[in-house]
C-alpha cells in the first residue's frame, strides 16, 4: 500500500498514524503533575496565571470540556503538533517525492522534544505550534508584504507570547537577523497588531502587580553553581538526539541557500543557546526552555540532506533517525507501564492519591510548599486540594487564588513535605510519597494579610530594633492569634540568600497586645524584635505570621538588609 502513495498522500498517512500514537498514548499514560497543574488553570479561566500565560489553559478547556480523563487534557495538545508538522512540510515547500517526505517524517519522530510533546499538555506545546507558523507567514512576508500575511505575522508573534514568554525571544532574534525589517511599514502594522492582542494579559499582569515577571526575571535567581552550566550543555546535546546531533551540526553550517529565513534560524538557534546559557549563571535552566529550536534543525537538516550530493548523508540520517525512534518508542512504552525497566517517572503514581484520601476521611487537605502535588490530588481525587506556601518555596498560582479562605475556622488536615520539624505529625509513607500529617482543629487563613514598614538595612546581632508597621487584614473573616491547636504568632524573618533556607524566625513584641484581625482592619501599631545571633552576613528580612509549626510565610516586601557583630 505505501508505494502506491504519492508524496503528499504519504505525509498524510503519517499524519493519521501519528495521531493514534498520541491519542494511545494519552488515553493509557497518566498526567504528569505539571499537566494537572495547568488543568487547574482551566477550571479558573484568566488572562494570565502566576507561571505562564493562558494558552495552555484555554486548550486543556476544550479539550476536558468534551472528554473528561487524560485525554481530554491532552487533546488539544495533540491536535496542535499535527497543525505544527504540517506547517513545516509547508515551510518545506510541499515535497513532493517519497525520499524526501521520509526524510522528513524520520527526524520529526527522531526528536526526543517533538516526541514529548506530541501528547504532554504544556505551554511548550502551543509554543511549538505557533513558532511553526510564525516561520512560515514570516516567509511569507518576506516575499510579499501582503494585509493577509501582515496581520496574520502580528497574531502568530501574539500568539507566541500567549503561550510561553520565551517567544520573545523568537521574535527579538527574528528582527536581529534581518534589521530592514525597520524599514518596513507593515512591520510596524503586524507588531502593533500583535501588540494590541496581547494587551489583555498585559492588563491583567498589572492588575496582579505584575507577579509572572517578578518571578521569572528576579524570583529565580540562586547563586551560581558549576553544575547549572554543565548539566545545561549535556542536556542540549541530549535533547536534541545525540545520535542525530553531529548530523545538525553539520546541516547547519553546510547551508547553501542562506536566505532570510535561514539567518532568523541563525540567529534564533545560537541566540537561544547563548541567553539560557547565561541563565545558568542564575540557576538551573530547563532543558526545554530551548525546545523551539526543534523546528529550524528539522528543516536545515531535511534541506541539507536532500539537497544533491548528499545522498550518504540522507542514508545514514534515516538509518540513525528511525534507530532513535525505536527507542524513543520503547520509551513511551515503558511511560505506561512503570515496571518496565523499572522506570521511575512521574506518569504513573496516582496510587498515593487513594491512599491519603483513605487516611484523612473527609477532612479538606492542605499541603504544604507544593503547587504539584494538590493538583495532581485534585485531578486524581475529585476533591478540592489547596496548598500553603511558607518562606521556604516560591509563590505559585495557588497564591493568586483565595479558594483557601473557605477553611477559615474550620478542620483541615495539613500534609506537609518529609523535611517538616513538626511536632506530634504522624509520617506516611505512601506508594512512592512520603509526607508528615498533622489535624487541625480552627485553621486560621492567613496567606494574604499584609504588613507595611520602615526600617534600616543594617542590623547588629542581638540588639533590639523597634519598627512601625501597618497590617492590613483583606479577609471578610476575623483571624484569631490563639485558636485551635496551631496558634499564630507574628515573626521576623532573616533568610539566607546563599544557603536558600530559612536562616532564623524571632518573634515580634508589640506595644499593645494584638489577639486578633477584624475583617478588613488596617491597623498601625509599634512593635519591636531582637536581631538574632547569625553570622555575620546579607540577607532577606521580611515580616511573616508563622501557623503552629510551620514555617512562617513572607506576609510583607523582602528587603536586603546586612547583619553585622
Amino acid at each position: 500500500m505505501m508505494k502506491d502513495l504519492s508524496g503528499k498522500k504519504l505525509f498524510l498517512f503519517f499524519l493519521c498514524v501519528w495521531l493514534i500514537l498520541n491519542v494511545l498514548q494519552a488515553v493509557f499514560t497518566q498526567l504528569d503533575p505539571d499537566e494537572a497543574y495547568y488543568w487547574m488553570y482551566s477550571n479558573e479561566l484568566d488572562w494570565g496565571y502566576f507561571d505562564h500565560p493562558p494558552a495552555i489553559a484555554i486548550l486543556i478547556k476544550l479539550g476536558y470540556t468534551l472528554i473528561h480523563n487524560e485525554l481530554g487534557v491532552r487533546i488539544g495538545v495533540i491536535l496542535l503538533q499535527l497543525g505544527s508538522f504540517y506547517g513545516i512540510w509547508l515551510i518545506l515547500g510541499k515535497p513532493q517525492e517519497k525520499s524526501k517526505v521520509w526524510a522528513l517524517i524520520a527526524l520529526l519522530v527522531a526528536m526526543p522534544m517533538l516526541q514529548v510533546y506530541g501528547f504532554i499538555a504544556t505551554p511548550d506545546a502551543p509554543l511549538l505550534f505557533f513558532s511553526v507558523w510564525f516561520f512560515y507567514f514570516y516567509q511569507k512576508f518576506i516575499i510579499k508584504e501582503t494585509w493577509a500575511t501582515t496581520f496574520l505575522l502580528g497574531a502568530c508573534m501574539a500568539a507566541l507570547l500567549y503561550s510561553k514568554y520565551h517567544g520573545v525571544l523568537l521574535i527579538f532574534f527574528t528582527l536581529l537577523s534581518n534589521w530592514k525589517l525597520l524599514l518596513k511599514p507593515q512591520f510596524y502594522i503586524a507588531s502593533i497588531f500583535g501588540a494590541i492582542l496581547f494587551f489583555p494579559h498585559l492588563y491583567w499582569q498589572y492588575s496582579q502587580d505584575f507577579p509572572s515577571f517578578r518571578y521569572h526575571l528576579v524570583g529565580r535567581d540562586d547563586p551560581y553553581e558549576l553544575k547549572h552550566t554543565t548539566n545545561y550543555i549535556l542536556n542540549q546535546f541530549l535533547i536534541f538526539n545525540p545520535l542525530l546531533f553531529p548530523f545538525i551540526i553539520i546541516a547547519l553550517l553546510r547551508q547553501v541557500n542562506k536566505d532570510a529565513l535561514y539567518r532568523a534560524f541563525l540567529f534564533i538557534i545560537f541566540g537561544f543557546w547563548l541567553f539560557f546559557l547565561y541563565t545558568t549563571s542564575k540557576g538551573h535552566a530547563e532543558p526545554q526552555w530551548t525546545v523551539i529550536l526543534s523546528i529550524p534543525f528539522v528543516i536545515l537538516t531535511w534541506k541539507y540532506a536532500t539537497s544533491d550530493g548528499n545522498f550518504i548523508f540522507e542514508k545514514w540520517l534515516k538509518r540513525l533517525a528511525f534507530l532513535s525512534f525505536g527507542l524513543l518508542l520503547i520509551a513511551r512504552i515503558a511511560l505506561i507501564k512503570g515496571n518496565i525497566f523499572n522506570i521511575q517517572s512521574n506518569f504513573h503514581r496516582s496510587a498515593w492519591v487513594g491512599e491519603l484520601q483513605e487516611k484523612t476521611k473527609d477532612l479538606p487537605i492542605i499541603f504544604q510548599n507544593s503547587y504539584r502535588d494538590p493538583s495532581f490530588y485534585t485531578f486524581y481525587s475529585g476533591e478540592q486540594a489547596y496548598t500553603f506556601t511558607d518562606a521556604n518555596y516560591r509563590k505559585n498560582q495557588f497564591d493568586i487564588w483565595d479558594w483557601e479562605k473557605t477553611l477559615h475556622n474550620q478542620q483541615a488536615a495539613i500534609v506537609g513535605q518529609p523535611n517538616w520539624n513538626c511536632n506530634n505529625c504522624e509520617k506516611l509513607k505512601l506508594t512512592r510519597k512520603n509526607f508528615k500529617l498533622k489535624l487541625v482543629d480552627s485553621l486560621q487563613i492567613t496567606q494574604k494579610v499584609n504588613f507595611k514598614f520602615d526600617i534600616s538595612s543594617q542590623f547588629k546581632i542581638e540588639k533590639n530594633t523597634s519598627l512601625s508597621l501597618v497590617i492590613k487584614n483583606p479577609y471578610n473573616h476575623s483571624i484569631q492569634m490563639n485558636a485551635g491547636n496551631m496558634p499564630l504568632r507574628f515573626v521576623a524573618i532573616f533568610y539566607n540568600l546563599e544557603k536558600e533556607k530559612l536562616e532564623k524566625v524571632v518573634s515580634l513584641n508589640f506595644e499593645k497586645p494584638v489577639n486578633q484581625l477584624l475583617p478588613k482592619e488596617t491597623l498601625s501599631v509599634k512593635a519591636n524584635f531582637t536581631v538574632p545571633n547569625i553570622p555575620s552576613n546579607h540577607y532577606v528580612f521580611a515580616l511573616g505570621i508563622q501557623t503552629g509549626d510551620l514555617p512562617p510565610s513572607f506576609n510583607s516586601s523582602l528587603i536586603k538588609v546586612k547583619v553585622i557583630h
